[in-house]
């Protein structure tokens, strides 16, 4: 996976962590907000933290046989994570998000390198 790839999931995941801890402070504030409820919005926010984390702590590579291994290697940790989580569905959905987007964004840059 590119270091543009690598870098899209990090941001996006640190995203999600970011909104979901402004969820929280709205929570905080008063405000019925639909949804999860603090802590488990606050679980959810780390769960981010850690997907944007294990994404960055693997080193991007740009043959395609390097990218097979890096999603291999991350979706073996990721799914680690999320089977760890048996009392907590909404954190286990943070980390099974984590494996769909590598899958997705690796099938996107196969899908260029072919082009």
């Amino acid at each position: 996976m590119s270091e543009h790839a690598r870098q899209y999931l990090i941001d996006r995941f640190r995203e999600d962590a970011h909104a979901l801890r402004e969820r929280v402070a709205t929570m905080r504030r008063g405000v019925q907000v639909p949804g999860p409820d603090v802590t488990t919005s606050e679980r959810m926010a780390e769960a981010c933290d850690d997907v944007a984390t294990v994404v960055s702590g693997v080193a991007a590579q740009d043959d395609a046989t390097t990218i097979d291994q890096w999603v291999a290697t991350l979706v073996t940790m990721l799914e680690d994570r999320q089977r760890g989580q048996t009392l907590h569905p909404a954190v286990r959905a943070v980390y099974a998000g984590g494996v769909a987007r590598v899958r997705e964004v690796a099938q996107a840059e196969r899908r260029d390198e072919s082009r």
